[in-house]
């Protein structure tokens, strides 16, 4: 079992995740680059898939994340901050257990099916992956689900500030931002200023 045969090494790796591309943009993503794929909604709105992982000696797992991405949310904040969009970045996400915690682990070892482990992947983001993040597409559900997790920074209240002020409630957004820059100035100075100011013209 820890012969070099079995060892699952860098090169494993990229074969597995590039597998797992593939079966999900024949489930019907969209690959927009090797190594991501999405699924566009609407207004925006993308369903977001992540395939964080770990490559141990033995095995290589792949821990599945689900959400959206919104373009108009990502291009406000990033560009408010002077830094580049990506369309791969999250909005909001949850690991793929918290939706399908029956979902067995998805760890390829040497002697994994691969393209089978690969399909069972892309099964359950087109299923249950795609109808959590149509659950959640919209400005008015995505907003509380943003608002929680504020206290954890991580982009979060931008991400709040610009959902606000795409909804039209920028009276809402100029409190949320003047009140948090209060306490947090150092971590939200770089998009409360050139946000408030978005908000003067």
């Amino acid at each position: 079992m820890n012969s070099s045969s079995e060892k699952c090494d860098v090169a494993f790796k990229r074969t597995v995740l590039l597998h797992c591309y593939a079966a999900l943009e024949k489930a019907g993503f969209e690959r927009f680059r090797n190594e991501d794929v999405d699924w566009p909604l609407e207004n925006g709105f993308h369903c977001w898939v992540g395939l964080n992982n770990n490559l141990e000696r033995d095995y290589f797992q792949i821990n599945p994340f689900v959400g959206v991405h919104v373009v108009p949310i990502m291009k406000l904040y990033t560009s408010l901050e002077g830094r580049k969009y990506d369309r791969g970045n999250t909005t909001y996400a949850l690991h793929m257990g918290e939706l399908a915690p029956e979902e067995c682990v998805f760890r390829f070892t040497r002697r994994t099916d691969i393209e089978a482990e690969a399909a069972r992947l892309a099964r359950l983001y087109a299923t249950v992956g795609l109808l959590y993040s149509q659950s959640i597409a919209t400005y008015e559900r995505l907003l509380p689900l943003l608002q929680e997790r504020v206290p954890m920074l991580g982009a979060y209240p931008e991400r709040v500030a610009a959902c606000l002020y795409l909804m039209g409630r920028k009276e809402e957004a100029e409190a949320f931002v003047e009140d948090f820059f209060k306490t947090h100035r150092d971590y939200f100075k770089g998009f409360a200023i050139p946000f408030l100011k978005l908000l003067e013209s």
